[in-house]
């Protein structure tokens, strides 16, 4: 979105991407809603519901500024899409919107429930017909390079063949996603881990919020749900009044929240779910039970028949009219990210953000169905901006021969003592799982980092590969990917260390209530010579002030 603005403000445009564009990264697997309030379903519905639907959800720590500007745009962008071609569905002659947990009135569209890969699609095509765009597929940004404090390129390399390539630019914009990859268990696609954050902080931009990452409540664990996003059981509670019990039976999250199918949200159900689990009433492969056999057979089949989800479950052994799923907890989304104003900017002069790969809208949740219509709001904006930025800048940059800063760890046969990448990604993961997952406490928080601290003082500068291969090697991915994946797992665990409270997908054990007084505040990182400094900015309530102490 932010390449198709920028080339239609006249911008020549160079669009990177890590993996084959239109085909990798998180959009794709975006499923059903892609929130926008065009007043359709309900006539009561308009953005500044949706405006205090999300900051409300966002539990008050969002930028109410970014907040306003995406729920009154997010109506124009969904019928930009309409007009690339991303057909949302339609009742009689306008677009249909359905409802999500945490939002007043029904504004998800939807184009059945694989709306993230239609619209993923329909913006491919659209870039491709822009001549003012080129791309890069398989290639991997390794630094931002500067020039007097301004971002003026980038140094990269090429995954087909291990080369090295420099781009100059008069405006860069981020918009790689968020980093989920850095738990053991996650939602997102591979490539999901926190390449474009570092890179932003590396070149002078702060992060915000990073201490909230958002977790799905309901993810397949068992049978395999072969071909199917991982959020696959979500469609159960959406789409029909599942039950969702432990393994004694208990309707445990009936008992706690009445009539919970549009009430509970993502963080709410996910801390329910994974305190069942590690109190040792989950099921035999880790989670809870997800169910719709008590519902009339028919009613089933005709329910989840729309989008083939019955039929491949039924090909699969699953026969949803009388079988449960067993569904866990997973890491899903970045609330924080890098901080921008509203025109997209960084603290890096020539540098901006969009998408999941920002901080502000959020908050300290995210609303369901908000995602995908958020980064097309703000993919716009970034182009724009950045597009006027490029226009008014100084002469184009002569890069000349800038050196390949990122180090690639050297081939080895047999060595006990050399760690290979991926090895040291598992150690992060591991660590970032049990210790800054769903349900924290203080100690093993300072544990976490004391943990990460360790690996990368022993482990970090002992990495090595097996494979010698030029062409696609895994293994120089990895340990560009894991570099990062460290540093941000520290900032990860001390920002959460540091809010002593808890709040939207933050959850304390050790301080379990939401503290307005001392703790209305967003935490923002700045780079230092030695490591990284966090520091509290308050909360600005010119819009929406909050509602409850």
């Amino acid at each position: 979105m932010a390449a198709i603005h920028a080339a239609k403000r006249g911008a020549d445009v160079l669009l990177v991407e890590k993996g084959v564009f239109g085909k990798s990264g998180c959009t794709i697997l975006g499923g059903y809603s892609c929130n926008a309030a065009l007043g359709l379903a309900d006539k009561r519905d308009n953005p500044r519901v949706h405006f205090e639907d999300t900051v409300r959800e966002g539990k008050f720590l969002s930028d109410q500024t970014l907040v306003d500007v995406y729920t009154s745009e997010a109506p124009d962008r969904i019928y930009e899409l309409y007009e690339y071609g991303a057909r949302f569905e339609k009742v009689d002659d306008h677009f249909a919107q359905g409802v999500m947990p945490g939002s007043t009135h029904p504004r998800a569209c939807f184009i059945d429930d694989r709306t993230g890969q239609a619209l993923m699609a329909a913006l491919r095509r659209e870039a491709s017909h822009q001549e003012k765009i080129r791309i890069h597929h398989e290639t991997i940004v390794t630094r931002l390079v500067l020039e007097d404090g301004r971002v003026v390129g980038a140094t990269a390399l090429r995954l087909r063949n291990t080369q090295p390539v420099c781009y100059s630019a008069k405006a860069t914009v981020i918009a790689t996603g968020g980093g989920s990859q850095l738990f053991q268990y996650s939602t997102t696609s591979v490539d999901n881990t926190g390449d474009g954050l570092i890179l932003a902080f590396d070149a002078g931009a702060e992060l915000q919020d990073m201490e909230f990452v958002q977790f799905y409540p309901t993810v397949q664990c068992y049978p395999r749900l072969l071909g199917l996003n991982p959020t696959a059981p979500a469609g159960l509670r959406l789409q029909a009044r599942a039950r969702i019990y432990n393994a004694e039976g208990r309707d445990f999250v009936e008992e706690k929240i009445a009539d919970w199918h549009l009430k509970a949200t993502r963080d709410v159900l996910a801390q329910m779910v994974y305190q069942e689990i590690m109190e040792g009433r989950g099921t035999p492969h880790g989670g809870v039970f997800i169910d719709v056999s008590h519902l009339p057979p028919e009613e089933v089949e005709r329910e989840f028949a729309c989008n083939g989800f019955f039929d491949k479950l039924l090909r699969m052994g699953i026969d949803l009219r009388t079988d449960p799923i067993e569904t866990g907890v997973a890491a899903h989304y970045f609330m924080g990210g890098t901080k921008v104003n509203d025109r997209c900017e960084t603290a890096a002069p020539g540098l901006f953000a969009a998408g999941e790969a920002m901080a502000g809208v959020d908050g300290a949740n995210r609303l369901g169905g908000n995602a995908l219509s958020e980064i097309l709001v703000f993919g716009a904006r970034a182009g724009d901006y950045a597009a006027d930025y490029a226009a008014g800048a100084p002469r184009h940059p002569r890069l000349g021969k800038v050196e390949f800063l990122e180090p690639i760890p050297r081939h080895y046969e047999s060595d006990e003592e050399r760690v290979r990448p991926v090895r040291l990604k598992r150690a992060i993961q591991r660590i970032m799982w049990e210790k800054v997952g769903v349900i924290r406490e203080g100690a093993s928080l300072q544990q976490a980092s004391e943990e990460l601290e360790d690996l990368e003082r022993k482990q970090l500068g002992r990495l090595m590969m097996h494979s010698q291969l030029k062409v696609y090697n895994r293994e120089v991915l990895d340990s560009i990917e894991v570099r990062r994946m460290m540093i941000l797992a520290q900032i990860i665990a001390a920002a959460a260390s540091m809010r002593r409270e808890s709040r939207g997908a933050h959850a304390r054990v050790d301080h379990p209530h939401r503290d307005y007084k001392e703790w209305l505040v967003n935490l923002v990182v700045r780079k230092e010579e030695e490591g990284f400094s966090i520091s509290k900015a308050p909360v600005r309530l010119d819009k929406l002030q909050v509602e409850e102490q």
